[in-house]
């Protein structure tokens, strides 16, 4: 409880507070009595929740806040970070310092996390919390190895909502190839290129964007990727049709370092797939097809793999996942070709 004691001195009026929380004392004194109440509160809020109160921190531990700041300066400073991420998880501590900003790292509890959860459970859909809760266990593992942080992860072992069913929608082959036209026609000279080498590679767009024509071997039809999401690199192999529009523009420019997509000394966007976005939205309203990004390039391209019967294990491989868990969202696909193989059998016996 507080008390509030109005004295009188030489320079004007201050105002004393003293409070008493679970047998402890404090107390301060201020120049208004809006200032004394607003200490009041928040001091007593910390003591009954047993957090530390402003310029005490137990040994080992450190502010969720400032943690915060120095572990998103650390991702900054990371060469193998896209950029992409980097907003990702930026907007994760936006999300997260508003609700546990005042607290410690140690402080921070999974019944914590779990509250959490169910209500922003209310707010946003499960990929936005899964995501929150992975910048949480990151940061963790970041104070554990840079400050030797003792303490366990309270996003751990707190059930998270399920992933997002996956929505996108699979394009017919008339509905890709009345695609493929427009990009043809459209004001982007290279989006046709670009596109038709997303549907047959089944590579990340920012993969094809920041590719560059060193990286092109036309004579083994592959394409060696060095940077990517995984940080592994892969050997993409090509169609004959990708290496036709390669060779298309292998005639306008081939610099070696030169990237295959962009004008001579263009810098790319951060996110260098954008450059195409605008292009590629028109195409799409033009061509009378609606719910797909660049992005669904990539999960067209694999669904047709599993369509003709590529192996799970090769299609991981071709599209970079780094667990085959990843691909495994795609086995639905195969259900329409076991029924008709099942069908073959269906006359035996009858």
């Amino acid at each position: 409880m507080a008390t509030i004691t109005q004295r009188k001195r030489k320079k004007g009026t201050v105002y004393r507070v003293e409070i008493c929380v679970r047998g402890r004392r404090e107390s301060a004194t201020f120049d208004t009595k809006s200032a004394a109440h607003a200490w009041a509160e928040e001091t007593e809020h910390l003591l009954r929740t047993g957090q530390p109160l402003p310029g005490e921190l137990p040994d080992g531990d450190r502010r969720f806040d400032e943690a915060v700041t120095l572990f998103l300066r650390h991702l900054e400073e990371s060469p193998s970070l896209k950029p992409a991420t980097k907003r990702m998880y930026n907007e994760c501590a936006s999300r997260l310092l508003p609700v546990f900003g005042g607290r410690t790292l140690k402080g921070i509890a999974r019944r914590d996390m779990a509250v959490y959860r169910d209500r922003r459970l209310g707010e946003v859909g499960s990929a936005s919390i899964r995501q929150d809760f992975v910048f949480v266990r990151r940061l963790y593992k970041y104070a554990r190895l840079e400050w030797e942080l003792e303490a366990p992860c309270p996003a751990d072992d707190v059930p998270m909502p399920a992933p997002p069913r996956n929505r996108e929608p699979l394009l017919s082959q008339a509905q890709i190839e009345k695609l493929l036209d427009w990009c043809c026609v459209s004001a982007s000279p290279k989006l046709y290129s670009f596109v038709l080498l997303l549907l047959h590679t089944a590579m990340r767009p920012s993969e094809a964007a920041t590719l560059r024509w060193e990286q092109v071997r036309i004579g083994e039809r592959v394409l060696l990727l060095t940077r990517t999401k995984t940080g592994a690199p892969r050997r993409v192999p090509l169609t004959g049709a990708a290496m036709a529009a390669l060779e298309n523009l292998r005639g306008e420019r081939d610099e070696g370092d030169a990237l295959v997509f962009f004008p001579p000394g263009y810098e790319p966007p951060p996110v260098a797939s954008n450059y195409f976005r605008h292009a590629f939205a028109t195409a799409c309203k033009q061509a009378g097809i609606e719910g797909i990004t660049l992005y669904s390039l990539r999960h067209i391209a694999a669904s047709y793999l599993i369509m003709g019967g590529v192996d799970i294990r090769t299609v991981a491989d071709i599209m970079g996942h780094a667990q085959i868990t990843m691909t495994m969202k795609y086995t639905h696909l195969l259900d329409r070709h076991k029924l008709d193989a099942i069908d073959r059998i269906g006359g035996l016996g009858v």
